[in-house]
């Protein structure tokens, strides 16, 4: 094989490589942690939202007591488990979080904030905590058993993950706590093309819609943004870099140019040697 033969198929080689190089310093996160200590005690002030009953909530609660003949009314539905569709594919839920959620026919919490429970009636749960919500109940129940036991759980605690993503979609969340991280380890973690120094959470709360932009390479920006817990409804977009879009688009056109390019100059060299 000829030297300028070599040279050909050597430039074909780089040309064909190139959409799919890209720089280590676009992926890697952290990038900037040079004192843990210093950054875990600004952290501090970070602390994950406790989740509140709101109006279109489905919750699941369960009564038990010492006698389970008297406690039965006061449940219904039957446990199971949740299955998520995402990129045409059925999961189970503890697949996806290492976890089965429980999957009550649960209580609609109504626009005034109540629910309708056995024997008790109209129930107003709106703005209450989970664990003050159970504390209501049971003082309601006392009435009917003498040592009730209460557990509540949200049955729609979810977040959204979409764009630059190995597996986007919505995800239940079992325990009603997750990081942003987490949530991008769910969804499979971003691809190479995902832009880490701008990642959008979309939350909803009371009404009113806040937008929150996170840059993953600096560790403060992540660890300390109001963002970084999760809550309920958020959606978490990853959006690509420019290089995909443009590699996307315009990869035939440019690689066309280029060879054309390399083609005239190899045929330059072979007409002076």
């Amino acid at each position: 094989m000829s030297t300028i033969s070599k040279l050909f198929l050597a430039a074909c080689v780089a040309i064909l490589c190139c959409p799919a190089c890209t720089s280590t310093k676009h992926i890697a996160y952290f990038q900037n942690i040079n004192d843990t200590a210093r950054i875990q005690s600004e952290a501090i002030s970070v602390q994950p939202v406790t989740p509140t009953i709101q109006p279109d909530d489905i919750l699941s609660i369960t009564v038990s007591s010492t006698n389970q003949a008297a406690a039965a009314p006061f449940n219904q539905g039957s446990a199971g488990v949740t299955t998520q569709m995402y990129m045409g594919e059925t999961s189970t839920v503890e697949s996806l979080y290492g976890r089965t959620a429980d999957m009550r026919l649960g209580y609609l919490v109504d626009a005034d904030g109540s629910i309708n429970f056995p024997s008790i009636g109209k129930l107003p749960l709106k703005g209450l905590t989970l664990q003050a919500a159970q504390d209501t109940l049971t003082h309601r129940l006392l009435t009917y058993l003498a040592d009730p036991i209460v557990n509540i759980r949200f049955l729609n605690y979810k977040i959204t993950i979409l764009g630059e993503v190995a597996r986007p979609g919505t995800f239940n969340i079992p325990n009603q706590q997750i990081t942003l991280l987490q949530a991008l380890g769910m969804a499979g973690d971003m691809t190479v093309f995902g832009k880490r120094v701008n990642v959008m959470v979309v939350r909803e709360k009371n009404g009113e819609r806040t937008y929150g932009r996170i840059n993953m390479n600096d560790s403060k920006s992540l660890f300390t943004s109001p963002y970084y817990y999760l809550q309920q409804n958020d959606v978490v977009y990853v959006e690509p870099r420019k290089t995909k879009v443009w590699n996307t688009d315009n990869a035939g056109l440019r690689n066309v140019s280029i060879l054309a390019t390399i083609l005239s100059a190899l045929s330059l060299v072979a007409t002076r040697f």
